[in-house]
């Protein structure tokens, strides 16, 4: 299992049990799958580097296991629905990026979910 070692906290922390970041200025805000939330020293953007999220708004980025539905409307404006019905909106700018790496994450989990 990959993991990650955060600034400031002695445990490297499991990849997979990351929901979602929020950025504030130089400090990320990370959302547990238990519901936890921790606030480190280091920028979204060295997040968005290092591992292999989908960024979907100058504030967030999102674990692409964890979503449920992304919703895109016509007026170019969009969201997705994380599993825990958190709502993240998506930037106008960042909607074709958001549905080509979702529908790619899709297409990597359709073969094993067959069996």
């Amino acid at each position: 299992m990959k993991t990650i070692q955060l600034i400031g906290y002695s445990p490297p922390v499991l990849i997979n049990s990351i929901v979602w970041l929020e950025g504030d200025a130089n400090y990320t805000r990370i959302h547990f799958q238990d519901g936890t939330v921790k606030l480190i020293t280091q920028s979204l953007n060295w997040f968005e580097q290092n591992l292999d999220f989908v960024r979907v708004h100058r504030s967030a980025i999102i674990n692409q296991a964890y979503v449920a539905e992304f919703v895109q409307k016509k007026g170019r404006s969009g969201w997705v629905r994380l599993m825990d019905d958190t709502i993240i909106p998506v930037s106008r700018d960042r909607l074709d990026y958001t549905a080509i790496h979702l529908a790619l994450a899709n297409a990597h989990e359709s073969p094993s979910k067959e069996a």
